[in-house]
């Protein structure tokens, strides 16, 4: 019975497939008949390639009843399905028919590759073969006299390949919307270099693009030769099909979410195309979408993180990539032992660092943000320092080259402790130059903010164009050493030569070169060294040596500067100078050896009496007012201000310490007292405690 003279009943009966066998002629004039009525979509076949088809068992029928009414006529070449006619009658379309034959060809030619198609792009046809899992990978122009584009699609039935990720090294599958793929392709977009790290060499290995259908929907739309380019330049991404029951599922409760703050969503065109990207991603169990579209992902972003994905800007992607490679870096850790923490700043953090920015001298929040992601993008390191309450009160970067570390951002919160915390930041600068090699620190923030400027002005950096820089020179020797070294790294880094330095040099400037060029210890001046006893228990809250399971005090622990009192009496002690100190054992539950755990330099020695003492430094020191009283003498007592307290990585035990001191001749070991100890005494411990 003809189809259009079927009853309702007849026209909804079961399809069912059949492949044409050579002798099933009726079947196959049926389909030779119902291709002739899509001829203007399909194109010529010749009558015969019906029949060799059959002949091959490459002719399959769909069929309603004894009619047929769909039929996809295919060849098998080079491990490769060639779909040559898929073909549906128009009374039964949208019932699933074209599905049904795609599917039941790839289950039974799983062992092939895929199934390529062609089409021209003008019969607008995208959306239907998009539906039926395959994927634009390139167009070219047609035979016709026009020369209309023939897209060729591909149903990828996932063998490995060529484009392959190793399933044990891939970190993150990653679906990308058009925005980002467009950024590959264009020149001219702004800010694509964010986009293009996706693909840098040491990511792609971690990092797995995926072509949506909602990537191939956009595609489609697409007109003219940027279409074919943004063909060309996913071919190599992983394709994914979805459930479009599951899509659809995800698709309604993510606008039911998204409507609780826009009423109205989805208003517009690509509104819908932003759901179908995040309902696909979804759905094909993917973790990451990446966009730089800001509305997509305010918008969709909350609901679809509700169900495991998330939606990132790319230069958050290689952020996130960093997170699962270095997962220690990005957990906090405790500053200096104090309530403030410590790590890096990672993916979807950026708002915490909007309120750095120093709009105070005409810095926009955005253009500090791009900075922060330019940064990132080119795989530097973010640092972020954490108040008490978790809220970033502080944020540096560095990049290290040529003995030069570089800083492009260093920001700090102005509150009470933000010049407590840009000192802080200076000396962890020098601290980092030490432990990368780098002899000079230079600071290149064009919005520095005031008060952290004059914090490094008062820490030695000097003005150079408009910068700031400052020596930081790992070596303990003569002052012909140190002036070789300081003249070698101002030569490299392009910056002026400093004075020359003599040995001999007075105490007051040897104290103050070592301050402004620290680490730097020149050993043949009159600046004296103190070794110093400390108690365990005093150590750990005024040094943080040993580590305690309670925190400091967090304006103590930030501090560079700090305080330790003593009794008058007994050798004198006069500054400037270096301290070694050195901890007694015993106090605590778990006593530490003795050894010498640290070095400072002493700025000044303060006399008073206790409660003098106590009033003006009790921020800067461990010992209460009673402890004070204890050791003064005929009511005074003595306050050792020191700074810049350096912890050994290698404690010189007290059994060492006695084997070096016997070798300069020194025997009051351990000391009772703050005990005066030759330059070369100093220098072999100071470089003993230094070893790694």
């Amino acid at each position: 019975m003809p189809l259009d003279r079927a009853t309702p009943a007849q026209a909804e009966a079961p399809i069912h497939l059949t492949l044409a066998m050579p002798h099933d002629t009726a079947l196959i004039e049926a389909a030779i008949q119902l291709g002739n009525r899509a001829r203007a979509t399909l194109g010529h076949m010749p009558f015969a390639g019906y029949h060799q088809a059959a002949s091959k068992g490459t002719l399959l029928l769909a069929c309603l009843g004894e009619e047929v009414v769909g039929y996809a006529l295919y060849d098998l070449a080079r491990r490769r399905v060639r779909l040559n006619h898929l073909c549906v009658h128009p009374q039964l379309r949208k019932r699933g028919i074209a599905r049904m034959l795609v599917e039941w060809i790839s289950e039974r030619h799983a062992d092939h590759l895929g199934i390529s198609a062609r089409c021209r792009h003008d019969y607008r046809l995208g959306e239907m073969w998009i539906k039926l899992g395959f994927t634009q990978v390139s167009e070219r122009p047609g035979r016709s006299h026009e020369g209309h584009i023939l897209v060729n699609w591909w149903r990828d039935h996932h063998h490995p390949n060529l484009f392959t990720r190793d399933a044990e090294t891939v970190l993150v599958r990653a679906a990308i919307d058009i925005n980002v793929l467009r950024d590959f392709v264009e020149t001219s977009r702004a800010d694509r270099t964010e986009s293009l790290a996706l693909v840098a060499n040491h990511v792609v290995d971690r990092l797995e693009l995926v072509r949506t259908a909602a990537l191939d929907q956009e595609i489609d739309n697409m007109e003219g030769k940027l279409r074919g380019e943004c063909t060309r330049q996913a071919q190599p991404f992983t394709s994914v099909r979805t459930n479009g029951k599951r899509v659809r599922e995800v698709a309604r409760y993510l606008v039911a979410e998204a409507q609780q703050k826009h009423s109205t969503y989805p208003t517009t065109d690509q509104d819908q195309l932003d759901l179908k990207h995040v309902a696909e991603a979804i759905a094909a169990d993917l973790n990451v979408l990446v966009t730089r579209d800001a509305d997509l992902a305010r918008i969709l972003g909350p609901a679809a993180e509700k169900l495991g994905l998330r939606v990132l800007r790319p230069v958050d992607v290689l952020l996130h990539l960093d997170e699962l490679v270095r997962a220690h870096a990005y957990r906090p850790a405790a500053l200096l032992d104090t309530s403030f923490a410590e790590r890096l700043v990672g993916s979807g953090q950026e708002e915490d660092l909007a309120p750095l920015a120093n709009k105070t001298e005409g810095e926009r929040p955005r253009d500090f943000l791009k900075m922060s992601r330019d940064l990132a993008v080119a795989g530097q390191d973010r640092i972020g320092i954490y108040g008490p309450t978790g809220n970033l009160v502080a944020t540096f970067a560095t990049v290290h080259s040529n003995g030069v570390l570089r800083v492009p951002v260093l920001r700090v919160v102005n509150d009470p402790l933000a010049d407590t915390l840009a000192h802080q930041l200076l000396f962890r600068l020098r601290q980092q130059a030490r432990f990368v090699g780098a002899a000079i620190v230079r600071i290149t923030d064009p919005y520095l903010q005031p008060h952290t400027r004059l914090a490094a002005v008062n820490d030695g950096f000097r003005n150079v164009d408009a910068d700031l820089y400052a020596y930081a020179l790992d070596v303990c020797g003569p002052a012909p050493d140190v002036e070789h070294r300081a003249v070698l790294a101002a030569r490299r880094a392009g910056l002026p030569e400093p004075a020359s330095l003599r040995s001999s040099m007075p105490a007051v400037a040897a104290a103050e070169l070592e301050r402004i060029w620290w680490p730097t210890k020149i050993t043949d001046s009159e600046l004296p060294t103190y070794l110093i006893p400390i108690k365990q228990v005093f150590s750990i809250d005024l040094l943080g040596v040993p580590t305690s399971l309670l925190p400091r005090n967090d304006a103590l622990g930030l501090n560079r500067e700090h305080v330790y009192y003593r009794s008058p009496r007994g050798p004198q002690i006069e500054a400037p100078a270096r301290l070694l100190w050195y901890m007694s054992q015993g106090g605590g539950s778990s006593p530490y050896p003795a050894a010498v755990i640290a070095c400072s330099q002493l700025d000044s020695v303060v006399s008073g009496t206790p409660d003098e003492l106590h009033t003006r430094f009790r921020h800067l020191g461990v010992w209460d007012k009673k402890t004070i009283e204890r050791a003064a003498h005929d009511g005074r007592a003595q306050a050792l201000r020191f700074t810049n307290t350096e912890i050994f990585p290698h404690r010189v035990s007290r059994d060492h310490l006695r084997q070096l001191a016997d070798l300069h001749g020194v025997r009051a070991i351990p000391p009772r007292g703050p005990l005066l100890i030759p330059a070369e005494l100093f220098a072999a411990v100071y470089k003993e405690g230094r070893a790694q």
